[in-house]
């Protein structure tokens, strides 16, 4: 049996160059990240890597790629300074660019700060240090890279008034990625949130990365002062350190949000609230919870939320209708247990029009508004105690939790406005249900208890056998079958 002949390497790669394939240069980790590049429908992606990704050669990777795949494309390339494209940027493409066929290998020009390639595509090298970046303003571009986009200075603007438009024609991607930023105001904490509000987030911490053993991450927690520092926990763990100033629920860190984040076993008696935070310019929450008085916990069902001009409130009323009757619904007996409460902020026509439009039967009274500090204390409190339990289909809810914050860390009336265009409104939403709760009033009815098999009676499973069908009639007011 005749072996197949060996392929020289050389060939292989001459090949794949010429192809414009380069994802042979890349591990595993960041196959991945190349994968997700060009797969996702994002324009705008952006990466939250750890230390040593090694995130900066595989942007390089995917920068050569696009020039040789696409005659005259052109790649705008960012970084903090522009010391740091001349000490890391430059160094990494030269070093991918070693098993280039002379023939595709571009020409660097560093008056231009500018990779040439033969077939006409450049990759343009900028620091946004000192407004330099404004040299990459104009013209076309097929890609747009910002790398370590956590410490570029006026990345908004950056990304906003000079790559932006360079993309409208070409349709172009632009890629941000980076560490978390130190700074909890920079930029790029909106773009994060931004992207984890319409799931395409990428996140790789030190535990992703295949190139380091179990010795060289120990060394560099240690070198970060230790597992809990925040430098650890946001350099190699991609944590984004909450500010202590601006954070307006800074008890929702995320071990919390894994306890208060989960479905709850609805009990067989409560009293459910509708709250709702109304908006025009900004976003309408609805939020629907009820009180379970055995626990004591509130619990957050579900949420309704419309988007600014969306808004409709004729059709918003029989909207927050059908899902208090999906949710508050007895199944045994098919009977609606109306809301106790339904509180509302102060938009006394927008109220009026929403109790006309639903034939009377959607009726919200005034939210309590006065000292929005001690409302908010109260939600920090809720959460702090895991007396809040809030359903995983809740998004919008628990995103504004996590990432809510003050307008400023001095005047801490009114939030700021978040990357979805809103003020973190459900945030306002609970706060204003918690102070309609009337925690001291018990739902469950008279006699409650008095079996040992109460859980038969109230949890109504009619498949056991009930032990007192005298109190199972008097309490649910049905016939019992003997």
């Amino acid at each position: 049996m005749s072996q197949q002949p060996k392929i020289d390497p050389k060939i292989i790669r001459e090949t794949l160059w010429r192809r414009g394939n380069l994802s042979w240069l890349l591990d595993i980790n960041q196959k991945e990240l190349y994968e997700l590049y060009y797969n996702t429908k994002h324009r705008v992606q952006t990466w939250l890597l750890a230390r040593r990704s090694g995130k900066s050669y595989a942007l390089c990777v995917l920068a050569i790629e696009t020039c040789l795949r696409k005659n005259g494309a052109i790649v705008k390339f960012l970084a903090p300074t522009r010391v740091q494209v001349n000490l890391i940027i430059r160094p990494l493409m030269r070093k991918i660019l070693e098993t280039c066929p002379d023939d595709l290998k571009p020409d660097y020009r560093a008056k231009d700060n500018i990779f040439y390639f033969p077939n006409g595509s450049e990759i343009q090298l900028s620091g946004t240090d000192g407004g330099s970046a404004e040299r990459l303003r104009g013209g076309d571009s097929d890609l747009a890279i910002v790398d370590e986009a956590g410490s570029c200075s006026d990345l908004a603007y950056c990304i906003r008034d000079i790559l932006l438009p360079t993309t409208l024609i070409t349709k172009g991607k632009i890629l941000l990625a980076s560490t978390p930023p130190e700074d909890i105001e920079h930029d790029f904490i909106r773009y994060i949130e931004e992207a984890d509000a319409r799931g395409s987030l990428v996140v790789k911490t030190i535990e992703d990365n295949p190139r380091i053993d179990k010795k060289e991450k120990e060394d560099l927690i240690m070198e970060l002062g230790g597992i809990n520092s925040d430098a650890t926990q946001r350099e190699l763990f991609c944590k984004i350190i909450k500010s202590s100033v601006r954070t307006v629920i800074p008890e929702f860190t995320e071990d919390k949000e894994k306890e208060l984040i989960k479905q709850w076993e609805t009990p067989a008696f409560y009293d459910s609230y509708v709250s709702m935070d109304l908006g025009y310019k900004d976003w309408t929450v609805v939020i629907f919870a009820y009180y379970d008085f055995k626990n004591d916990k509130i619990v957050v069902e579900d949420e309704l939320v419309t988007y600014g001009q969306e808004m409709h409130l004729h059709t918003l009323g029989w909207d927050i209708k059908k899902v208090e009757e999906r949710l508050f619904t007895n199944p045994m007996t098919g009977e609606f247990m109306k809301p106790k409460k339904r509180v509302a902020d102060h938009n006394l026509i927008a109220i009026n029009e929403i109790l006309k439009a639903t034939n009377y039967q959607v009726r919200f009274e005034a939210a309590k508004k006065d000292d929005k500090h001690a409302a908010i204390n109260f939600l920090r409190l809720m959460v702090q105690n895991n007396k809040l339990i809030v359903n995983p289909k809740c998004k919008v809810t628990i995103r504004h939790l996590k990432n809510a914050k003050w307008a400023s860390a001095t005047a801490k009336d009114t939030f700021s406005r978040c990357p979805e265009g809103s003020h973190y409104d459900a945030v306002d939403a609970l706060a204003y249900l918690l102070r309609a709760v009337d925690f001291k009033h018990n739902p469950y009815p008279k006699g409650y208890g008095l079996t040992t098999r109460s859980e038969d009676l109230f949890g109504l499973n009619i498949k056991k056998p009930i032990e007192h069908e005298n109190v199972y009639r008097k309490l649910l007011n049905l016939k019992v079958k003997r």
